[in-house]
């Protein structure tokens, strides 16, 4: 039973983009509307991009990432904050977590579609 649960979880850090239409669906299925069922399928599947984002820096390029990304994730959090501070002059922390999270889900979608397309590429390069 151990064994099938990491099977799924590896499948889906693996192919992150499958995971985020499941719980698009099942968000739209709860009766959501399909718009808040996006901005739930983002906030549960964005730790999977991640993942599979530094798993595949490390496979492609044998380099790790994680705290590159991490930084950089700090650094867009930083300037989110300082954005709402310059329009808002007031910072609330839960939005601009939100904001950071649906700016870098877009950031983290393109950069495994281009991943993914450099790894296909360089297999069937080293292939021939």
């Amino acid at each position: 039973m151990v064994n099938v649960l990491i099977y799924i979880f590896a499948f889906f850090i693996t192919i992150p983009i499958i995971a985020t239409f499941i719980v698009f669906w099942l968000s739209v299925k709860r009766g959501k509307s399909k718009q808040k069922s996006v901005h739930v399928a983002v906030n549960w599947t964005y730790p999977l991009f991640f993942v599979a984002i530094v798993i595949l820096f490390r496979v492609i390029f044998d380099i790790g990432i994680f705290s590159y990304l991490f930084i950089f994730l700090l650094t867009v959090l930083m300037i989110i904050l300082f954005l709402q501070w310059k329009l808002h002059t007031d910072i609330k922390l839960a939005k601009a977590l939100k904001v950071l999270v649906r700016v870098t889900f877009l950031v983290f979608l393109f950069l495994y579609i281009c991943l993914l397309l450099i790894g296909l590429i360089q297999q069937i390069v080293s292939i021939t």
